[in-house]
């Protein structure tokens, strides 16, 4: 019986040590933090339907694992020539035009910026950002600068959200979102469901919140891979809805008002898990009927487009430069002196 206690407590111990030791490495170390640490480059924007924008100037700051950089405009792309001696490709989209996850050099504009010389490509997308927050910077920022070709990069969640806002410590949260409600998501599958504790471990452990973010992450891509699936053998399951499809169509309207009418106009749809066999001819029609050139990247790559390893929606560098090629293609195809 003695020893039988003493094996016992040496096995506590020894899972003490190495828990203990786990959470003291990653919390020096910084791999993973016990409250949120969101990038700095964000900042308000003076104009409401904006919300929030990146902050300008900023140099190889960290954010989402990459190096961000941007210019006066607080556009993550160079800075545009003076006097706007070369023609102006204005670029428009969420974090996934963005460059969620990649370095300054792998984003979908840089990329484009490669192919096409003497070009100043402006990167206007801000993570978070929807179809209203792109009219806005649109509308304030870029048609002064009057782009001879306006690319729009849709994304199909693109249809459902409302303008996201910044919260006080620079999180980005949702319209309606609550500063008093408690922010606890832990485990709650499995064996670990049961363990008590649970939100004070969320929100206390480093080791905790890394682990989580590992079984997260397993499970998003069973999930992901399921829903793949599923769609293949299922096309013609479509969620998108007519109210979703109707609300895009006036909110374009709205975007294509600051357009000028001899503009070359873009629209790429990037894909997502599902075909959308329904609404992709759809949300086509609707771009097309204002003037748009419809580059469908689910030709390419339908709906399995390669993502970051840590990551199940955010493309890797290698989708984005495969998909700048298909733009880039389409707009020496347009008939432009780009």
């Amino acid at each position: 019986m003695r020893n039988y206690f003493i094996n016992i407590g040496l096995l506590i111990g020894s899972l003490i040590f190495f828990f203990g030791g786990a959470e003291v490495f990653l919390r020096i170390t910084g791999l993973q933090t016990t409250k949120p640490n969101p990038p700095r480059i964000f900042q308000q924007s003076e104009h409401p339907d904006i919300s929030y924008e990146l902050i300008p100037n900023l140099k190889n700051e960290k954010a989402y694992r990459g190096k961000v950089s941007t210019n006066s405009l607080g556009f993550r792309s160079p800075e545009p020539e003076p006097d706007n001696r070369q023609p102006t490709i204005a670029v428009f989209g969420d974090s996934i035009t963005f460059g969620y996850g990649v370095n300054d050099d792998q984003t979908l504009t840089a990329y484009m910026s490669s192919l096409i010389p003497n070009t100043n490509i402006l990167n206007t997308a801000v993570p978070g950002y929807n179809l209203e927050q792109e009219t806005g910077t649109l509308r304030e920022k870029v048609a002064e600068l009057e782009p001879e070709l306006v690319v729009l990069v849709f994304y199909f969640n693109d249809l459902e959200g409302e303008v996201g806002i910044l919260a006080p410590d620079g999180t980005l949260r949702a319209k309606g979102w609550d500063p008093s409600a408690k922010d606890c998501s832990p485990i709650e599958d499995g064996i670990l469901g049961y363990l008590p504790g649970k939100c004070w471990l969320d929100e206390h452990s480093a080791f905790y919140k890394a682990f989580k973010k590992v079984i997260d992450l397993r499970a998003g891509k069973e999930r992901k891979a399921e829903q793949q699936e599923k769609s293949e053998e299922k096309p013609q399951e479509d969620k998108v809805t007519e109210e979703q499809l109707a609300r895009y169509a006036q909110q374009l309207n709205g975007f294509i008002a600051h357009v000028p009418a001899n503009t070359l106009r873009l629209f790429v749809i990037w894909p997502d898990q599902y075909l959308h066999e329904l609404s992709r001819p759809r949300i086509k029609q609707i771009a097309e009927t204002r003037g748009f050139r419809v580059v469908d990247l689910y030709e390419i790559f339908s709906n399995k487009v390669e993502t970051l390893s840590w990551d199940t929606v955010h493309p890797s560098s290698d989708s984005l430069k495969a998909a700048a090629e298909v733009i880039v293609e389409a707009v020496n195809n347009s008939g432009s002196n780009l």
